[in-house]
Parts: C-alpha cells; sequence; structure tokens
C-alpha cells in the first residue's frame, strides 16, 4: 500500500512539473509566425500589453489599437560578432516585411549593438538612442504638431541611433553620437564607423526593397537612424 501511494506521488509530482513547463513555454514562440528560424512575428500577448501600457502605449486616448500592432523577434549579430535574439513592436502591415529585412541584414552580418522594446527605457527615446537601441514602435507626435509620427504608427525603424544620429538645425540627437556627425568614414574617428548607413549601401538596399524610404535623405534634416515605410 505504501508503495502504490509513492508511486502516484511521484506522478502526481511529474504532473505537476510538466504543467508548470508548459505554463512558461515562451509566449513569442507560441502563436507565432515564422519566416525562418529566429525570425517570428505575433499578436501582442496579454504580457506584452502590460508591458509597454502607460510607456511605449498611451493609457487612453491612442489612435491605435493593440490589435493593429505585431511582436516581432530576429536574431541580429553585437559588435563582437555574437548572435543575439532581439525584440521590436512594428505595425501588423509591415510586419512580415520587418522579419524579411533582418534576415537579410543578419545573412550579411550586419553589426546592431542592441535590439530592445523602447519601454526598457520608459519609452524615453532619448535614453534608447543613447543606448544605442534599435526600435521601432513609440507612440508619439511629429514634433510640433498633433501628427501621429510614424513610430507612433509602427512604420518606422531605427537602426543604431547612436553612430547614426539625427541632425535638426544643428542640433544632433543623440548627443553622445557627435564623433558620428562626420560621415565620411576616412574622417570619422567612432569606434564603429564601418557600421554607419549610407545611400546605397547594403543596408539602404535592404530597406529600400521592402518599400522603406531614409531619413537620411531628407533635405530639411538628416536622420541617418531612420527608415520609414511608404510602400513605394
Amino acid at each position: 500500500m505504501e508503495k502504490k501511494k509513492k508511486r502516484y506521488n511521484a506522478i502526481l509530482l511529474v504532473v505537476l512539473i510538466f504543467s508548470i513547463l508548459v505554463l512558461h513555454i515562451d509566449t513569442a514562440v507560441v502563436g507565432a509566425k515564422t519566416y525562418k528560424p529566429g525570425f517570428t512575428y505575433r499578436k501582442l500577448t496579454p504580457a506584452v500589453k502590460e508591458q509597454i501600457r502607460g510607456k511605449s502605449f498611451p493609457v487612453s486616448g491612442s489612435k491605435i489599437s493593440f490589435s493593429s500592432l505585431r511582436l516581432v523577434t530576429v536574431k541580429y549579430y553585437d559588435f563582437k560578432g555574437k548572435t543575439w535574439t532581439g525584440k521590436l513592436i512594428v505595425n501588423k502591415k509591415i510586419a512580415r516585411r520587418t522579419v524579411k529585412i533582418f534576415s537579410e541584414l543578419y545573412k550579411i552580418r550586419y553589426r546592431i549593438q542592441r535590439i530592445k522594446l523602447v519601454d526598457c527605457y520608459h519609452a524615453d527615446d532619448n535614453k534608447s538612442m543613447e543606448a544605442n537601441n534599435t526600435s521601432a514602435f513609440n507612440y508619439r507626435v511629429v514634433e510640433g504638431t498633433n501628427k501621429l509620427s510614424k513610430h507612433g504608427m509602427g512604420m518606422a525603424i531605427d537602426i543604431n541611433p547612436r553612430i547614426n544620429p539625427c541632425i535638426r538645425g544643428g542640433k544632433l540627437e543623440p548627443a553622445n553620437g557627435r564623433v558620428y556627425r562626420t560621415r565620411n568614414v576616412k574622417k570619422c574617428k567612432g569606434k564603429y564607423k564601418k557600421y554607419m548607413i549610407h545611400k546605397n549601401d547594403k543596408v539602404y538596399r535592404i530597406f529600400k526593397k521592402y518599400g522603406f524610404s531614409w531619413g537620411g535623405d531628407w533635405k530639411t534634416l538628416k536622420d541617418y537612424q531612420h527608415f520609414e515605410y511608404t510602400g513605394k
């Protein structure tokens, strides 16, 4: 009788452990659509919604819904050549394009310092840029207007923002990217200058291939980190 009881308890323990493991399966994988191994996209999970609410996603008054966004998971090489997994949130309209873009960036071994949700920086764009964090969705309006920005729609991606800063009227953002103000690779003294984005380089051509325009082509300001979907 005692042996049967021990055996029964052992079976219960196995069932309990299995149940715990199932409950803790990575929600970024379950229900995801896979382009290639390591490059997936899916609807926002309850945990992600909770993470971004009140940070990159407003508590109220949003002009877009959670259902219009997708969580994208990609692989990338850091500056030391180590492979990492990163996450971005983008509009569902460009989710598949985004995984294709990052798959191609990974293929050419383009180096990216980090890819985290901007919420890891409390949705503070300056802090995210200073950390050279590649990100996408962040609900905000175009500076000086009431118009929702491309990032606010989840239709824009910033790549390595510290080494590809935004230069507006003489002001450089982020400020710690000043060494990369000089875009000529031969003259720039930045440690990671070979990863600066230039017109018609491989990164530029990959984004253009999938219908994105580049902020470095703008006339009134130069936003070298910025790619936004135009559908052209």
